[in-house]
């Protein structure tokens, strides 16, 4: 850079000299037209409030300082008139040359394209109701034998369960064959019994027996000590309440089985998310202990109260277990998504977040350089990209990489705290530059 001054001056003194010549100019002259062109500040492109004597680099940025009046510190507008290279103008930002390419400022396109919104609530799984059955005692009796003795086991419908010896079952076993005897002497006399004994035989399968169980008391017509108990559906023993030589009332609790081939995942949703859910939408479910796959759910129910604590509302999900992977109690994250229509997009990256509000970069229309900080109203997010609701016009590009640092030289400028003007108003006068800093006179 030095070079390329001292060949400047270089010609412009030749210039002057030959000027003074034909119009009668003295040398003293010639020398202070050379003097006046030496450039004696210089500062920074990114922070022109940095003024120095002498080069060196920037305290804030640590960029290389540039002389005063240098393309690197002159917009393409101000290069005719010796401003500096960035202006903040009622929220606008002039960024160009060496400038932009260390701020790397990208832009991206606002596009109408289809929003899918994703909701995602925890959930914690549990038993189908539909799916559980308590087994319980239908005559008194006691556990001679247990055939299931321990909680977790997988039983099928018709598996044995225990053998009873119940002095009550065995006298309608005894009333049941004497029925039968008494239909066979009935109809050698020309009489029917055939009403007491279906009687009995309900009797029998009230109490707990199997059809084919009574099928076989009527062939061989000999009443057993103890009686079989078989399952009456599959599933897995949840809790086994009795132990062999328990004595057992009518209606005491046996078993807690339950069918885990389907379960319950109730997920947690805020009540403003609710009124998107629809009974019937198809989900997506993750789980920690199963980190690389998805499970597949449908919501069955949409419960009618909002817990008054968390204020969120209960959502029923039936999800499919065919494998046995998914145990109840599992914590899940459960994922509706949902499509929201047609919207304006931009990248995520092109939101800044200032206090309450969002902002965005735009860049001014007909311009290269020139951008203007906007209020958005944002909705949702999807695939690395935001729903703009207000604020943007489709078509427009919004700096999507970079604007951070534009927001950062609009503050050090003046700019009004969190906020951008925008919308009319002066902006606020920038800051002096301060006489020393770092060592570094100003």
């Amino acid at each position: 850079m030095r070079h390329i001054i001292i060949a400047v001056l270089l010609v412009l003194t030749a210039c002057s000299q030959k000027t003074a010549q034909h119009t009668g100019h003295n040398d003293s002259t010639a020398t202070q037209g050379v003097a006046t062109a030496k450039p004696t500040k210089y500062t920074c492109p990114m922070h022109p409030n940095v003024v120095s004597d002498k080069e060196g680099v920037c305290p804030i940025c640590q960029m290389d300082l540039v002389p005063v009046g240098s393309p690197e510190t002159m917009s393409e507008e101000e290069s005719h008139e010796g401003h500096s290279h960035a202006e903040h103008t009622m929220g606008e930002l002039v960024v160009t040359g060496q400038s932009r390419v260390l701020a790397d400022v990208q832009t991206a396109i606002v596009l109408s394209e289809p929003v899918h919104r994703t909701i995602t609530a925890v959930g914690t799984l549990d038993f189908a109701e539909q799916n559980r059955r308590s087994i319980t005692a239908r005559v008194a009796g006691r556990i001679e034998k247990l055939y299931v003795n321990q909680s977790g086991t997988t039983v099928r419908k018709g598996q044995r369960l225990f053998d009873l010896y119940s002095p009550e079952l065995m006298q309608a076993q005894t009333e049941f064959i004497l029925a039968v005897k008494n239909q066979q002497l009935a109809s050698l006399s020309g009489g029917a019994g055939s009403k007491i004994v279906e009687q009995s035989k309900q009797r029998l399968m009230i109490l707990g027996m199997t059809s084919e169980q009574v099928q076989m008391l009527e062939q061989t017509r000999e009443t057993p000590i103890t009686t079989t108990m078989y399952a009456p559906s599959s599933g897995t023993v949840i809790e086994k309440k009795i132990v062999e030589g328990t004595y057992v009332n009518v209606g005491a609790p046996l078993f807690d089985i339950a069918d885990l081939s389907t379960l319950w995942n109730l997920a947690e949703l805020y009540e403003a998310d609710v009124a998107a859910v629809r009974v019937g939408q198809h989900v997506d479910m993750r789980l920690q202990s199963y980190p690389n796959e998805t499970f597949k759910g449908r919501v069955a129910f949409i419960y009618p109260v909002v817990n008054a604590e968390s204020r969120t509302v209960k959502v029923r999900i039936e999800t499919p277990n065919p494998n046995g992977k998914l145990r109840p109690a599992m914590y899940t994250e459960t994922l509706f998504s949902l499509d929201a229509g047609m919207g304006l997009t931009v990248p995520d990256d092109a939101i800044l977040v200032t206090g309450k509000q969002n902002v965005v970069w735009v860049q001014v229309q007909g311009e290269t350089n020139k951008f203007e900080a906007r209020h958005v109203t944002t909705g949702a997010k999807f695939d690395g990209r935001v729903q703009i609701l207000s604020g943007v016009s489709v078509g427009e590009k919004v700096v999507a990489s970079g604007g951070f640092l534009l927001d950062s030289e609009r503050q050090l400028r003046g700019g009004a705290g969190g906020g951008h003007n925008h919308g009319g108003g002066a902006p606020q006068t920038p800051q002096k530059p301060v006489e020393q800093m770092n060592g570094m006179k100003m």
